[in-house]
């Protein structure tokens, strides 16, 4: 079987790529929709905090849990 040329084996990875990209995208917007659905069942979508407040809230959960998993 002959190799495939340049031009080929360019688009073919181009192709690898965007599906790579569609399917990172599809799994972060699963990830966005498991934890909107989890503020909704908390209440966290009833309280009144802002964008900033929230993230802040979210990066303290992530240092502590980092902080908790380091060997």
């Amino acid at each position: 079987m002959a190799r495939k040329n340049l031009n080929d084996r360019r688009a073919a990875a181009r192709r690898e790529l965007e599906e790579a990209q569609a399917k990172f995208a599809k799994l972060q917007n699963e990830t966005a929709a498991r934890i909107g659905k989890l503020a909704v069942r908390t209440g966290l979508t009833d309280l009144d905090l802002s964008d900033d407040e929230i993230k802040a809230a979210f990066e303290e959960i992530v240092a502590s849990n980092k902080q908790e998993n380091v060997p």
